[in-house]
């Protein structure tokens, strides 16, 4: 044995996994992934969660009793229609149409929504054609939402331009200018 060796045995690197180096920039590229999965699955539950939502709003709105209760209980509604009544006036020519809406979303053309991970934005025709916009948001961290969360409730005759159709029509617009 040469003076130097005091063990016969070399020393062999250990196999004991990665790096601590790399295990904490792996550790920091997961966290943008994770946050990315648990939103996506946050948005779907929502969009789960819309339908019965607008059904029960939808019902809400066969009554004037209904109509005043919704009215009051989301304040947001006011920048839109200033005074109940103005709201009240406006239910009534569309109420019809959104009467019988059935339990389940529509599988055809007559309901789109985009859900987010806190609240969601539909729009839903009902029986005569005319379509009704509805926008909704939770509570989340630091934003409080005022009342029950229905930001917006509109009725058109037509229905409003999805982001696909509105991105053309600008687009077609400026190159007409």
């Amino acid at each position: 044995m040469a003076s130097g060796d005091w063990s016969g045995e070399a020393t062999q690197p250990s196999g004991q996994g990665a790096s601590l180096g790399l295990q904490v920039a792996l550790g920091i590229l997961a966290i943008p992934i994770v946050l990315v999965l648990f939103l996506f699955g946050q948005s779907k539950t929502v969009e789960a969660q819309a339908w019965p939502v607008i059904h029960r709003v939808a019902l809400g709105l066969q009554t004037d009793a209904g109509v005043e209760r919704l009215y009051r209980a989301n304040p947001a509604l006011a920048s839109r229609y200033p005074t109940e009544e103005a709201f009240l006036e406006r239910v009534r020519a569309y109420r019809p149409q959104f009467a019988n809406l059935p339990g389940l979303p529509p599988k055809t053309g007559r309901y789109e929504c985009h859900a987010g991970p806190n609240g969601f934005r539909a729009s839903v025709q009902g029986s005569g054609g005319s379509w009704a916009i509805f926008e909704v948001r939770q509570d989340i961290l630091f934003e409080k939402v005022p009342g029950e969360g229905l930001l917006r409730l509109e009725f058109s005759p037509t229905r409003e331009a999805n982001g696909h159709e509105r991105r053309a029509l600008r687009k077609t617009r400026a190159g007409s200018d």
